[in-house]
């Protein structure tokens, strides 16, 4: 014997249109799926784009122009820095 939460109904026009509002009811979130998971998909493929293009911008060699450093900076002989003095000490 079955057991139903609720009667199903006798009367073949409520069948019908129980039926269509059924059917409608899973078209439309069969449809809804199909945009959320669309939508999903370019926010990660433009995620994946991004990361892509930024380790490509991560693992670039820059060019530099040796002709502007002497002999032994091309060596890695001399470190260059500016720096500017905050306190001297008073002796």
């Amino acid at each position: 014997m079955k057991y139903y939460i609720s009667q199903s109904p006798m009367n073949p026009v409520s069948r019908l249109l129980t039926t269509l509002v059924a059917a409608l009811s899973l078209l439309g979130f069969f449809f809804f799926g199909l945009v959320f998971a669309g939508i999903l998909l370019t926010v990660l493929l433009a995620l994946g784009l991004l990361f892509w293009v930024r380790s490509l911008w991560l693992r670039r060699k820059p060019v530099a122009n040796p002709a502007s450093r002497g002999p032994a900076a091309q060596q890695g002989d001399v470190i260059d820095a500016e720096y500017t003095v905050v306190h001297r000490r008073h002796e």
